[in-house]
């Protein structure tokens, strides 16, 4: 679409220019002029445009409805949500236009109309009082850089994972403030919630990772081999071997 609109309003943008990156030098394109209104679109500018917004409209109503899903699975287990008062244009600015497509946004002000209409209620409370994620069950707090997601507390309990322990934490805070006697008092009958819920994330990850590494081939080779048997491939790097002199050979 940017090349059909450069190619057809050449005069509404400004000359190509010259400019280093790094120690090469490469040519960027000129951007649109200011106060053009006239803009000829070709055909097929008009298709590919009409093709790009109902994809944009399906890309928005499937992350709704995967978002809606994540919504109703957290209600099936209770109508009281807590959850940290995070800015959401913090994470905009953080992670950019990725953030569109799991819209946290969007699920909290889905989780609190469906929680408060079914009876129940949705706070929000302030990390920086409470710092849940650096508590420990003794009542000190130590700093954790964001990259580390295991929560080792101070009082010898097993490892848990960083959110999930915080969570924990989360239903004890009330007005800005935790209780960590309430917490250590039921903790020994969650445990083995919080150790499960663990070792499901660990093997979901495990899984996750698994099919990434059998994507080794790049996405040229995959292009290549597309369409052409075992048998054929083997031919040809049979002939591509004996094609070669001795000394690579060896």
């Amino acid at each position: 679409m940017q090349r059909s609109q450069r190619a057809n309003n050449s005069d509404n943008y400004e000359p190509d220019f010259k400019a280093r990156k790094g120690r090469k030098t490469v040519v960027k394109k000129g951007k649109a002029k200011k106060g053009k209104r006239q803009w000829n679109k070709s055909v097929n500018y008009r298709k590919a445009a009409q093709k790009k917004r109902e994809l944009e409209r399906k890309k928005t109503a499937y992350a709704k409805t995967q978002n809606r899903r994540v919504v109703n699975e957290i209600l099936r287990h209770g109508k009281d949500i807590k959850t940290e008062n995070v800015s959401v244009k913090g994470w905009q600015k953080r992670y950019g236009k990725a953030i569109s497509a799991k819209s946290p946004g969007f699920v909290q002000s889905e989780l609190k109309r469906k929680a408060e209409n079914a009876g129940g209620s949705f706070t929000k409370f302030s990390t920086q009082k409470t710092a849940l994620s650096q508590t420990h069950l003794d009542g000190s707090r130590i700093k954790k850089s964001l990259s580390q997601r295991v929560h080792r507390d101070v009082t010898g309990i097993p490892e848990h994972h960083r959110d999930l322990f915080s969570a924990f934490l989360s239903r004890y805070v009330n007005q800005d403030k935790l209780s960590l006697q309430d917490a250590l008092n039921e903790y020994p009958r969650l445990e083995s919630v919080l150790l499960e819920a663990f070792e499901q994330h660990s093997q979901s990850r495990k899984q996750v990772g698994e099919s990434e590494s059998r994507k080794t081939d790049s996405p040229l080779e995959r292009f290549s081999n597309e369409g052409r048997t075992s048998s054929q491939i083997a031919i040809t790097s049979e002939k591509l071997v004996s094609s070669l002199p001795e000394s690579a050979c060896l």
